[in-house]
């Protein structure tokens, strides 16, 4: 599957499930998220047949169970239907992984507690940053052996400096994964501008994901990005609006001429489907 760009013209109510609204999968496996393997397979399948097919993941959400699940619920033919995504770059210190381990029993009793939070909002604290291209092979390989998949179709960077978004070799290593077969595109998931910019340096960039509050200053770049064909993964579109319902939020941020796909990050099916039916 691929996703195209967004026709500027369309108003929201015409807008299409598939291809244009995609799930962010980074709470499933979370220790903020009480919800079993199964029901996290149950969202999945239910965004499926609501016509999700954008899925959105990291090497480090979950502690890899996010990947995990994703590859649980799609095998065999669906996965020719899906658009996944995946990022790398971050990765957890050895006494974070040490806690993923132990995660099946501290889990529910977390919930049980309600501190599952407490966890998830430590998790920048124990975070690392590798963007040397053998670290980002690596890191890929790990990703298709959850995802259980031999390619994903966007490969990102997960909210690098902008030193590094620019980076001729970091673009030059993702393109040799693009080239292997790994990855359909790549690109760089951006947390500001500077970011942006920069990577808009890199000819190898197909794919950007952008928060809302990016994307409203990356207006001035929309003929730049346009004419290259960059696709445009927008997030935090319902967060960064608290002041609206979600279907208007995400109505409003498809209708940008800049977004390709617009994000949701739910765990509730039925949540999913109500900001879908608009």
């Amino acid at each position: 599957m691929t996703i195209g760009l967004a026709d500027p013209a369309a108003p929201p109510q015409a807008l299409s499930v598939t291809g244009r609204i995609g799930l962010g999968c980074s709470r499933i496996g979370s220790f903020n998220n009480p919800q079993p393997l199964r029901d996290s397979l149950r969202l999945l399948a239910g965004a499926y047949d609501l016509g999700v097919r954008v899925f959105d993941t990291a090497n480090i959400y979950g502690q890899g169970d996010s990947e995990r699940a994703i590859g649980s619920a799609f095998t065999g033919a669906r996965r020719q239907d899906l658009f996944l995504v995946t990022k790398a770059g971050r990765q957890f210190s050895a006494r974070a992984r040490a806690l993923g381990w132990a995660k099946p029993v501290i889990r529910p009793l977390l919930a049980m507690r309600g501190r599952g939070g407490l966890v998830s909002g430590q998790r920048e604290a124990a975070l690392l940053e590798d963007w040397r291209p053998e670290a980002l092979a690596l890191s890929l390989e790990g990703s298709l052996r959850r995802l259980r998949t031999d390619y994903v179709d966007a490969f990102l960077l997960h909210s690098p400096p902008a030193s590094v978004a620019g980076d001729p070799a970091v673009g030059a290593a993702l393109d040799r994964l693009r080239q292997a077969g790994k990855a359909r595109h790549v690109g760089i998931s951006c947390d500001t501008i500077a970011c942006l910019r920069a990577a808009l340096t890199l000819p190898q960039v197909t794919v950007l994901q952008l928060p809302l509050d990016v994307l409203a200053e990356a207006q001035p770049l929309v003929p730049q990005i346009a004419r290259r064909g960059i696709r445009v993964i927008a997030r935090e579109v319902i967060r960064q609006r608290p002041g609206l319902p979600a279907p208007q939020a995400l109505a409003m941020a498809l209708a940008d001429p800049l977004v390709t796909c617009a994000l949701v990050g739910t765990t509730r099916l039925a949540h999913l489907a109500e900001i879908c039916a608009g």
